[in-house]
């Protein structure tokens, strides 16, 4: 893997041997596992935790089983490292939905673990069924809420709080300019869209100053930011339902055999 600078390298070893205890443990495969948090986002504080997120397939036999394995695999926090992950059946699941989170990780620029060329077929199907409007209220209810605590603020607030309206709230021009799922981090979001220089200028501040303060670290308020944000939410989402989709559902049910029934012989013992 090259050299992440968001990603201290010993931590980047001790979650590769963690991923190998939770195979050799629960009896997985893990096809993929990325980066989820801030660290991906590209606007960690020293202090973020590690947050860890991963896809995993059983055995063939426990999908045949009349009891269904439980779909998660949840690790305790521990030194600033957060490991959970999602079964396959699950991850399918959620991308014929248009799971945001899922997409997310998908297109994470941090990878600690790919199996092969799956998680590009995943990654492909999820962009091809993707049903914007769903990602869109998604986005929308996040930047909104963020942006509440900005404008509730009568002094200062946290960065964190700044942040997590900022990437929301672009992912939310990407969509409108792009009409494609838009990428996770901030440094591709603001790569694909135009704003103005001071807004620009002020979110690459923001970001720094976070880089050197803990997690609850405080600024002052920022208006051309708050400017900024408050201009994109004047266009609500609303909540959307999805579509009868007979054709994604189809694609999804034969990417889930071939990856189960790709299994046979492949749970030994984690590789070392």
């Amino acid at each position: 893997m090259p050299h992440d600078p968001f990603i201290a390298e010993t931590v980047r070893q001790r979650i590769g041997r963690e991923l190998k205890v939770i195979e050799r443990e629960q009896h997985v495969r893990i096809l993929l596992a990325v980066e989820s948090g801030s660290r991906a986002w590209r606007f960690p504080s020293p202090d973020s935790d590690y947050d860890v997120r991963f896809i995993y397939v059983h055995p063939p036999e426990v999908y045949l089983s009349l009891k269904r394995p439980r779909d998660v695999i949840e690790r305790p926090i521990e030194d600033m490292l957060d490991i959970n992950g999602w079964d396959i059946r699950k991850t399918l699941q959620l991308l014929v939905r248009s799971n945001a989170t899922l997409l997310e990780w998908l297109s994470s620029p941090v990878r600690y673990r790919e199996a092969d060329v799956l998680p590009a077929r995943l990654h492909k199907l999820a962009r091809e069924a993707c049903h914007l409007p769903a990602l869109t209220y998604h986005y929308d209810r996040l930047a909104r809420h963020s942006f509440e605590d900005i404008v509730s603020s009568s002094g200062s607030l946290r960065l964190k709080t700044y942040c997590y309206a900022i990437r929301p709230a672009l992912a939310l021009l990407w969509m409108r300019r792009h009409g494609e799922p838009p990428p996770m981090d901030l440094p591709g979001l603001l790569d694909g869209i135009v704003i103005a220089d001071a807004v620009r200028q002020a979110i690459f501040a923001l970001v720094e100053k976070k880089a050197t303060s803990a997690e609850d670290g405080t600024t002052a308020r920022c208006p051309e930011v708050d400017a900024f944000l408050a201009g994109i939410l004047i266009e609500m989402a609303s909540r959307s339902t999805l579509p009868d989709r007979p054709a994604v559902l189809a694609h999804a049910n034969a990417l889930f055999a071939s990856i189960v029934l790709g299994q046979r012989g492949t749970h030994g013992d984690a590789p070392e």
